[in-house]
């Protein structure tokens, strides 16, 4: 039997390979199918299918067969240099279909695999440069580089890599190799034309710019930067030609209007410059406010942050009050000032701390909010009536909506922490409950509320929430007691799981009964939602889980925040990159249960 098994298998292999090689691949795929099911530890069957799968473009399938074939046999060097292949072709594969980590992974095995891989460090310099992340795209682009010194992708990523990190003359070096080989790349020849404006040589990036436009002639960057160059070099009257012809084509690019507006000014047209800097469109103006807020230039950013009314589409009919009494910083001495929601529960938690400054200006604060928020914002210093959004408004002399308070008030200014206190009543009664349980008493929130009628938004939701699973590394720390804070679809996770957490959230009804469960809690864990906010604002210490593509209101480059005194941010250092992120946090947890608590 084992003979004829052994011709068998000889006579299907060579029929499968015959089919491979002769472009028959559902025939070949039907024999190495059946050929793995009789024998599924064959490392020579395995290693056939994973060349197949690579050819028929299933690379996912294809590195499952070609690793299985590798642990079959370790000394396969076949089986290992197409696993390479596969790697690099998933790679490939999932930049396409917008999956970074997934790519990155798979450029990592092929490292392992093949350290030298110029595809792979190639690959993975790509990547960092869609993150911005130049220091790191050098780097891996020098390493691919060095195993194949004459890669023009490599060349030209490693040009822009130097230039965005104003490394010119390693940027001229790469930039001037690639396009002596190829020089109708428009782009590398704007690069080029950036280092050497950069090094001072302006003539000669004049001439890169020029030629960017030979090959493309509607480049709208190129066209940009030549009319800096002109205008450096003194020639504003044909820098304003350029730029004009830019707004003709892209009426919106605040870039060019900018730029425009500077060249006026030294052709003296003052007005007219003015008119130029002030035209970016309500959706650039949005746009850069987010930006601006999150770099911490908020003078700057609550300023465009008014272009939100026609900037931003999610926003768009929610501008509902009279704008003849709208508040613009006037004194508000013995006036009514009504200020009101305009954007999700965070914004309101966060904003409304202002109505105490105004108060203490003279105003009678009136606060129209979500209903979940009336009881606790009610109690909000400086409050002296708050109205649930949809109910009748008593009468007020102006209104603002919450967040233009710091425009007015003056950037920079964040009010006094904590400004919401939960009710004493409420309070005390939790605090009877839970007395039997162990501290620290933490509570947890591992979801955003989901907002799945808004494409952007809801991606946004996924993107910033955790499966409560992923959760699970804090809850074997056994010195802590861990609470459900989760509302919503996500809470229904909990009973489907053994992890040991708590859940009272059914016998809250808003947010005052939320605070006064908090009131009681020695530290609350959250992903970005309106918890994390409460928390803060309740002076209570909150460890925040956050997203690579941070919101605006954290920040860049840091672990706290100016808006809440007692906020720690656990950021991922990758896109969808919660593990890492969780398992720092799990480590700071397990040292503040050792280090314990009083009161």
């Amino acid at each position: 039997m084992t003979i004829i098994a052994s011709t068998n298998r000889t006579r299907d292999l060579s029929a499968a390979i015959r089919h491979h090689m002769e472009g028959r691949y559902d025939e070949a795929e039907q024999l190495y199918t059946q050929l793995h099911q009789t024998n599924p530890h064959d490392e020579e069957v395995l290693y056939l299918t994973g060349v197949l799968c690579t050819d028929l473009g299933i690379y996912p399938a294809a590195c499952r067969f070609l690793e299985q074939a590798l642990i079959e046999s370790a000394d396969f060097p076949e089986a290992r240099a197409q696993l390479v292949k596969a790697c690099l072709a998933q790679a490939q594969q999932s930049i396409a279909q917008d999956d970074p980590g997934a790519a990155e992974s798979a450029c990592r095995r092929a490292l392992q695999l093949a350290p030298d891989a110029a595809d792979a460090w190639r690959t993975l310099g790509q990547l960092a440069l869609t993150k911005s992340a130049w220091q790191q795209a050098e780097t891996y682009l020098e390493k691919a580089l060095r195993a194949a010194p004459s890669d023009l992708d490599a060349l030209n990523w490693h040009g822009l890599a130097c230039v965005q990190q104003k490394k010119y003359p390693q940027g001229r070096d790469s930039l001037e190799r690639l396009l002596a080989r190829k020089p109708d790349l428009a782009q590398a020849q704007t690069n080029l034309g950036l280092c050497l404006l950069g090094l001072g040589e302006l003539h000669p990036a004049e001439t890169c710019f020029r030629r960017a436009l030979q090959y493309s002639p509607h480049d709208i960057g190129a066209r940009i930067n030549l009319a800096n160059t002109l205008r450096i070099r003194g020639k504003p009257e044909e820098a304003r030609t350029v730029l004009e012809s830019v707004i003709r084509e892209a009426p919106d690019l605040a870039e060019a209007h900018n730029n425009l507006g500077t060249v006026l000014q030294d052709l003296g047209d003052a007005q007219a410059a003015r008119e130029q800097l002030e035209a970016g469109s309500p959706q650039v103006r949005w746009n850069l406010a987010l930006t601006q807020l999150l770099q911490g230039d908020e003078a700057a950013g609550w300023r465009n942050f008014e272009a939100r009314w026609e900037g931003c589409a999610n926003l768009a009919g929610a501008y509902s009050k009279p704008a003849a009494r709208a508040w613009h910083g006037e004194p508000v001495q013995g006036k009514t000032l009504l200020l009101w929601a305009e954007q999700g529960f965070g914004d309101t938690l966060q904003f409304i701390r202002f109505a105490a400054v105004l108060a203490g200006r003279g105003a009678t604060v009136l606060a129209e909010v979500q209903p979940e928020l009336q009881t606790l914002i009610a109690g909000a210093p400086g409050v002296s009536r708050a109205i649930a959004r949809g109910q009748a408004l008593p009468d007020y002399d102006f209104h603002c909506p919450l967040m233009s308070l710091p425009l007015h008030l003056g950037a920079g200014a964040y009010g006094t922490v904590p400004y919401l206190h939960a009710d004493e009543s409420r309070a005390a009664q939790w605090q009877s409950r839970l007395e039997g349980y162990r501290r620290p008493r933490v509570g947890l929130v591992w979801a955003g509320k989901s907002r799945l009628q808004n494409a952007e938004l809801d991606a946004i939701d996924r993107r910033r929430s955790v499966s409560l699973t992923q959760l699970a590394p804090l809850t074997t720390i056994a010195a802590c007691s861990f609470f459900s804070l989760q509302k919503g679809g996500a809470g229904a996770e909990l009973p489907g799981t053994t992890l040991p957490i708590h859940d009272f959230s059914a016998q809250w009804q808003d947010f005052a009964d939320t605070a006064a469960f908090i009131a009681n809690l020695d530290l609350v864990i959250s992903v970005d939602t309106a918890v994390a906010h409460l928390a803060g604002a309740l002076g209570k210490p909150v460890w925040l889980l956050n997203r690579f593509d941070t919101c605006w209101r954290w920040g860049v480059g840091r672990s706290d925040t100016p808006w809440y005194p007692t906020l720690r941010q656990f950021r991922q250092a990758h896109p969808g990159d919660w593990e890492t992120a969780i398992a720092e946090l799990t480590a700071a947890l397990r040292d503040y249960a050792t280090a314990g608590v009083s009161g």
